[in-house]
């Protein structure tokens, strides 16, 4: 596995980006051809299901790219990237009345995670 490992990023942050990656991308390029498969597709809002699919295919890609890249650098970005995406998924979940997400509250919580070691594998190949 050390071929896609970056230095200072364990096995299962890379594991966990290559999954985020290819969920995001082909769940965006999916809503991208047909807006109403977007998860939570509401009637006459085709708009905001584009939207939304470009949103996660860029984060998803994002992700990708900075796993090929095996640069720590590049996972911090995309971490942080994906983290205001469940932030702002978690708002609007709030904001519908339809309460906490607790499964985008996971995944924010293991980004944060994911993000202070890319960011300290990152501090530490600069020293």
């Amino acid at each position: 596995m050390n071929i896609i490992r970056a230095n200072g990023i364990p096995i299962w942050v890379t594991l966990f980006a290559l999954l985020g990656g290819v969920m995001g991308t082909f769940l965006g390029a999916s809503s991208l051809l047909d807006p109403t498969s977007a998860m939570g597709f509401v009637e006459g809002a085709t708009e905001l299901a584009t939207t939304w699919a470009g949103r996660n295919l860029g984060l998803g890609f994002a992700m990708l790219i900075a796993v090929l890249m095996r640069n720590s650098a590049g996972y911090a970005v995309a971490f942080s990237g994906a983290i205001w995406r469940e932030i702002s998924d978690l708002m609007a979940g709030a904001a519908s009345g339809a309460g906490i997400n607790y499964a985008f509250l996971g995944f924010l919580v293991v980004e944060l995670i994911c993000l202070a070691i890319a960011i300290r594998a990152t501090l530490q190949q600069r020293q």
